[in-house]
C-alpha cells in the first residue's frame, strides 16, 4: 500500500479553504471537486490529515470506480472490489450509500445488491464472510453513484471529523466544529492579527476553535478514528503513536508562547456556562475571556476579527427585535469598528436585505439542513 487516492469532504463552498489546508499538510495531487478535495497521500499521511484537518468532515480512500447501468451491476461491483487490506473475516462492516440516479432503483436496494456481491466474494476467497454491523462497524464502505459512475470508498475518520470530543453540552442548533473552523479560515484570522471575538458565542465553538488554532492543537487529539479498526492497523500503531506524540509536543511548545486575545461573549449566562464547560473539556478555558454582554451594546473596537453564528431560521425575534431589525442594528453597530472584519453565517435574505454592507467574500453553504450564506465584511479598513 503506497500512494492512496483520497477524498476529503467539507461544507459546500469551502473547497478552496480545504485545498489550502491539505497543501499545508504536504498532500499532493490536489483537485477541488463539488463538496470536497481529491488528493494523494500514503497511509501515514492520511492518518495525519485525519488528526490535523480542521475543515474536512470525512477522509475517504478510493478503492474502486466503475460505471453501472442496471441493478445487477452493483452485485458485480461488490464482487470486484479489493478485499485486502481493507477487510478480513473477523472485521465487521457496513455500507453508506449515496445515489442520485432514480432510474437505477432505490438507494437501499442498490446498497443491498452491492453488499451481496462483497460477501459472496468473501465466501469465495476465505470460505466465510464478515458480519454486517450498522451501529459500530470496523470498516465503513462508502458507495457513491453519480450519473451512473460508481465510486467505492473506505472511510478513515470513523465519526465525522467535526466530532472533536470537547462539546459535551450544547445550546439548540449549534454550528458544526468543522464549519466554524472553515469560517475562521475564511476570515484569515491569525493570533498576531488582533482580537478574536464571537459576540454571540452560544456553545463556544468559534472561540474554542480559535484557541485550538492559536495553540497549534491538533483538532483530533482527543478522539479515536475509524482507521484504528482496520485489519492492518496493528502494523501502523507505532507510527500513529508517534504522530500523536508529535502533535502533543507541538501544542505544548506553542502554549508556552501564547499571546492571542480570544473573547467569547453572550447575553445568555446559561450559554456562557456551557461554553466554559466545553472549553474546559478542550483544555483551552484559560485562554478565552468569557463575558456576559449584549452584542448591540458593544462599544466600538479596532483591530478585531468577529466570527459569529447569530439567530436565524426558526427564530423570529432577538431581544424583542424581529430578525430584520436585529440585523439592521447589527450592521449599524459593526460599521463603527475600525480596521476590523466580520464573518457571519445566516440566511442570504437576512444578510442582503438588512446588513446594508457589501461583503468582500460570500459563500452559499448549508448549516445542517438550512441553506445559508457565509459573508465577510471589512469594517473601517484603512487603505
Amino acid at each position: 500500500m503506497n500512494t492512496l487516492h483520497l477524498l476529503a469532504t467539507c461544507a459546500r463552498g469551502f473547497e478552496p479553504c480545504l485545498e489550502r489546508e491539505l497543501k499545508s499538510l504536504a498532500c499532493n495531487g490536489l483537485k477541488a471537486t463539488n463538496g470536497g478535495v481529491i488528493f494523494e497521500a500514503d497511509f501515514e499521511q492520511a492518518m495525519k490529515v485525519c488528526l490535523w484537518s480542521r475543515i474536512a468532515n470525512k477522509i475517504e480512500v478510493l478503492i474502486k470506480e466503475d460505471y453501472v447501468t442496471r441493478e445487477s451491476d452493483l452485485y458485480d461491483l461488490g464482487k470486484k472490489i479489493p478485499l485486502e487490506p481493507w477487510f478480513s473475516p473477523e472485521a465487521t462492516f457496513c455500507i453508506h450509500a449515496h445515489v442520485n440516479d432514480e432510474k437505477l432503483g432505490k438507494c437501499s436496494f442498490l446498497a443491498l445488491k452491492f453488499k451481496d456481491g462483497i460477501v459472496d466474494q468473501m465466501r469465495d476467497k476465505w470460505g466465510r464472510r464478515a458480519s454486517v454491523d450498522t451501529d459500530r462497524p470496523d470498516v465503513v464502505v462508502g458507495l457513491q453513484i453519480i450519473q451512473r459512475k460508481a465510486r467505492v470508498f473506505i472511510e478513515l475518520q470513523g465519526d465525522p471529523l467535526n466530532m472533536r470530543g470537547y462539546r459535551r453540552r450544547q445550546i439548540q442548533a449549534p454550528i458544526r466544529e468543522t464549519l466554524a473552523a472553515s469560517m475562521i479560515a475564511l476570515s484569515e484570522w491569525q493570533p498576531q492579527n488582533g482580537i478574536f471575538i464571537d459576540p454571540m458565542c452560544g456553545s463556544g465553538t468559534f472561540a474554542i476553535e480559535a484557541a485550538l488554532i492559536a495553540t497549534q492543537t491538533a483538532p483530533g487529539i482527543q478522539r479515536h478514528f475509524g482507521f484504528e479498526k482496520l485489519p492492518f492497523f496493528p502494523e501502523k500503531a507505532n507510527t500513529w503513536r508517534i504522530l500523536r506524540d508529535e502533535a502533543r509536543e507541538i501544542s505544548k511548545k506553542t502554549r508556552k508562547n501564547f499571546n492571542a486575545e480570544i473573547r467569547a461573549v453572550d447575553i445568555d449566562s446559561a450559554a456562557l456556562d456551557i461554553a466554559l464547560n466545553n472549553a474546559q473539556t478542550a483544555g483551552v478555558a484559560d485562554l478565552i475571556q468569557f463575558t456576559r454582554g449584549d452584542i448591540l451594546k458593544m462599544k466600538p473596537i479596532s483591530q478585531a476579527t468577529l466570527v459569529t453564528n447569530p439567530p436565524y431560521g426558526e427564530r423570529i425575534t432577538v431581544d424583542d427585535l424581529d430578525l430584520p431589525e436585529f440585523y439592521y442594528q447589527l450592521g449599524r453597530l459593526v460599521r463603527t469598528f475600525a480596521n476590523s472584519s466580520l464573518t457571519i453565517i445566516s440566511t442570504a435574505e437576512l444578510l442582503k436585505k438588512n446588513m446594508h454592507m457589501k461583503p468582500s467574500q460570500r459563500i452559499a453553504t448549508y448549516n445542517g439542513p438550512i441553506a445559508c450564506e457565509v459573508a465577510t465584511y471589512q469594517l473601517g479598513i484603512s487603505r
